[in-house]
């Protein structure tokens, strides 16, 4: 249910649930500031008493202080969100332990938790770590890809979760939830300008409609910046944003038993985001750098990447439309849950990839997601001897999509090392450089179908054994089907549109995969509070991720080889919560060993016939993870927040034997043994320090300065292990301060990576087209810039 103020039953985790998770806090207490803006002076030290504030978490799907689950969560706040400038899904991993999260596009999202999940997007299967929007999952993870606004609280729950969630995960899950209707009228805008022209305005309105029974909301947002990196052959600025949306809210709630909550998105992007960079030639032969002098192309490798020599155009763009209702009805002692949704997410790129300032190679990729899904649950009441949540699922998802090549006028030329005056000349005598010559201005596609169905049936419950002792136990059965058609017509001139007699030999006939399997999952925790302040569990739990199938043209072995097995995750967690010193001092300290059998990993392939390289699933062997998790706050005077946050991951793949080869690699050689290695996109060492102060100014005035130090140890930012995919170690240093007002308005200044750090996120192999080399993707350069915010 929700109260009358708009948020849910038991409060929304506040400020302090930033701090108790070991991240930047730009104020105190959510609850603090309101009361130092509402009240008098002398209120402002009592509000501000140096304890850390209670975080209300919903992660089992009832409201309950996070120190009282046993999960490792990490719970912050909109408000540190918005304080700090976090306003990406990426910032999140300022604020949690083993979190890496890369987002080079919408579709080139990776979220991974522990190691476990980072690949980029492929549309065959769901990602390994789960993303839920208000209670709705997210089928494709660049839906998540949006300005993080008007949210109320975000969790990030750490291991394999299903027995609660509508999606079944070996990963984790990521629970984002927007702040609901008001009947209090409310009103909060605020425009940020800084560096690369940036410019954002957000602004929400909330209160009744109609008494006290329903409210609205409405939040809309616009985001503009001018890309960091500039194309040395065009001139023109690259990896710049531009992307708006609209959230419109509906809150019926007649009484205290029954509500109804309709959502309705909108959201648009059109960014340059995408540019071909290089950092370095990596292992490329000679061969292949003769060939692009022979197509008088010259590449640009800036190892800082801000510079490309990209000729064409680089454009994302990204629309996504989406409903939802949700009812919540108590019976007697139950409390019945229905979620129902609909989301349509359309997203289209076209780019220069070959990296050069000559016309050899585009590439383009669109792809429509239509998915439905139904909840529903019933859940006893809080408090009792046994307190359990039972549901069922259904997913839905159609996806259409069209993976493009193009060939520019100077493809033959690369293609066969022969400048372009004597190819015609050499043509006459040999029909392959004839064939060759037809790349030229030819379009290339591939066309594939997906489809997912999926039900679930789950059901947890706690017996609290005594006022110490609690036991809890979850299971889910899942069954799941996935389809597909795919095929690819014959390449076509880009001038005239007919297909070209002589890349015929490309066609390939629509072909169906199917598969289906049952999917279990299960969790057991005991849990044990030794005084009413610290808590001691041990869980074991069985994530599943279905199975899926690549969407591309099979290879030499067939349609079988399109398939890829479940991804079946079994993890031990051992963790103790405390608080400490009459609630000065959180400590949580959690330690976890999960072994994943057939672990779904990406790599590039060229698919049969031709074409450029495209991304495909295999499934790993074995991978394991062990470590450690640390999170600390510390309120030591009234005002101050002290944090920390850290962990300690050895992600290896016990067993990969047949693991595709890093460049430097002997030519020829078809694999490699990869056990015993590091997992890609899993750093050993994450560190994020954070702290903040505010303080009375006197005149109505408050204060407030705070900063964020995220470290992360060097890691392999692609699955081959190659050398010249090494990550540095990096870290990235936020600072912000500002004044706020007892009326409403506040001023703050801010700054993000402001050591100015070079780094990359992750890297793709550029495949056939350039032998030896990789694309990394950079993160953002330094940033700053002022924040005006009114609120009434």
């Amino acid at each position: 249910m929700f109260d009358r103020s708009g948020g849910r039953g038991v409060g929304v985790g506040r400020v302090g649930a930033c701090a108790a998770l070991g991240v930047l806090l730009a104020t105190t207490s959510l609850s603090s500031s309101r009361a130092w803006a509402a009240g008098s002076e002398s209120e402002a030290g009592d509000a501000g008493s140096a304890k850390v504030e209670e975080i209300v978490v919903t992660a089992r799907k009832r409201a309950e202080r996070a120190q009282d689950v046993p999960i490792a969560i990490t719970a912050i706040a909109g408000r540190a969100l918005r304080d700090g400038e976090h306003l990406r899904i990426e910032d999140l991993n300022q604020f949690a332990p083993s979190a890496n999260i890369v987002i080079p596009s919408p579709h080139q999202t990776s979220f991974a938790i522990r190691g476990i999940g980072s690949n980029p997007g492929n549309d065959g299967l769901e990602q390994s770590a789960g993303l839920f929007l208000d209670g709705v999952y997210l089928g494709r993870p660049g839906m998540a890809a949006t300005d993080l606004s008007d949210i109320n609280q975000i969790e990030l729950l750490r291991g394999p979760q299903g027995t609660l969630f509508g999606k079944n995960t070996t990963a984790g899950a990521l629970n984002i939830t927007t702040a609901a209707p008001s009947f209090t009228p409310q009103f909060t805008g605020q425009a940020s300008f800084g560096n690369y022209d940036y410019r954002q305005f957000q602004g929400t309105v909330s209160g009744p409609l109609i008494g006290d029974v329903l409210a609205g909301r409405l939040t809309a947002y616009k985001t503009m910046r001018e890309g960091p990196v500039r194309d040395v052959t065009t001139g023109t600025r690259l990896n710049g944003v531009d992307r708006q949306g609209v959230r419109g809210q509906l809150l019926y709630q007649p009484d205290d038993g029954f509500s109804v909550r309709l959502i309705g998105e909108l959201h648009y992007e059109g960014d340059t985001n995408g540019a071909t960079l290089i950092n370095s030639m990596g292992a490329t032969p000679a061969a292949f750098q003769a060939k692009l002098a022979a197509a008088g192309a010259a590449i640009a490798v800036d190892p800082d990447g801000l510079t490309t020599a990209t000729n064409d155009p680089t454009l994302i763009k990204t629309r996504q439309a989406a409903i939802s209702a949700e009812v919540n009805w108590k019976v007697g002692e139950l409390t019945l849950t229905s979620i129902t949704a609909y989301r349509n997410w359309f997203y289209s790129s076209y780019s220069d990839v070959d990296g050069s300032n000559k016309s050899i190679l585009n590439a383009g990729y669109s792809v429509r997601d239509n998915q439905f899904s139904q909840e529903l649950r019933a859940a006893t009441p809080k408090g009792g001897r046994i307190e359990a949540v039972a549901g069922a699922y259904y997913f839905r998802q159609n996806l259409e999509m069209d993976q493009i090549t193009q060939y520019g006028p100077q493809a033959a030329s690369y293609l066969s090392g022969i400048p372009d005056a004597l190819l015609p000349t050499y043509a006459r005598f040999s029909p392959a450089l004839a064939t060759l010559m037809a790349y030229n201005n030819s379009r290339w596609d591939i066309w594939a179908t997906p489809e997912t169905r999926s039900y679930a049936l789950f059901a947890q419950a706690t017996w609290r054994i005594d006022p110490q002792w609690a036991l809890t136990a979850g299971l889910r059965e899942t069954y799941e089907t996935k389809s597909e058609r795919v095929w690819r017509p014959n390449p076509t001139n880009v001038f005239t549109g007919q297909p070209s007699a002589a890349l015929a030999f490309a066609t390939y006939p629509s072909t169906r995969v199917e598969i289906s399997n049952w999917a279990p999952s299960g969790v057991l925790t005991l849990d044990y509070k030794p005084k009413p302040d610290v808590m001691v569990y041990a869980t074991l739990s069985r994530g599943q991720k279905a199975g899926g199938v690549n969407a591309t043209v099979p290879g030499p072995l067939g349609a079988d080889s399109l398939k890829v097995r479940p991804e079946v995750a079994t993890s031990f967690e051992l963790g103790v919560k405390s608080q400490l010193f009459d609630k000065r001092l959180q400590l949580n300290v959690d330690l976890f060993d999960t072994g994943v059998d057939d672990y779904q990993a990406t790599y590039i392939a060229t698919p049969a016939g031709g074409g450029s390289s495209v991304q495909l699933l295999t499934n790993v062997g074995r991978v394991r993870t062990r470590g450690v998790e640390v999170e600390a706050t510390a309120a030591p005077v009234a005002g101050l927040s002290l944090s920390v946050a850290a962990s300690y991951n050895d992600a290896n793949y016990a067993s990969y034997p047949n693991a595709p080869c890093p460049a430097e690699a002997p030519a020829g050689q078809a694999s490699c043994d990869l056990s015993g290695r590091p997992v890609a996109g899993a750093p050993r060492w994450i560190v994020n320090l954070g702290g903040a102060y505010e303080h009375d100014l006197g005149a109505g005035l408050q204060g407030f300065v705070g900063g964020s130090y995220s470290w992360r140890s060097s890691y392999y930012g692609y699955l081959d292990n190659s050398a010249f995919v090494r990550v540095d170690a990096y870290g990235l240093l936020n600072l912000n301060l500002g004044v706020r007002s007892r009326t409403g308005w506040q001023v703050s200044v801010w700054g993000k990576n402001l050591l100015d750090e070079h780094y990359v996120g992750s890297y793709l192999n550029f495949g056939s087209l350039l032998p030896g080399v990789y694309v990394p993707y950079f993160g953002d350069p330094r940033t700053y810039g002022v924040t005006l915010r009114a609120s009434f």
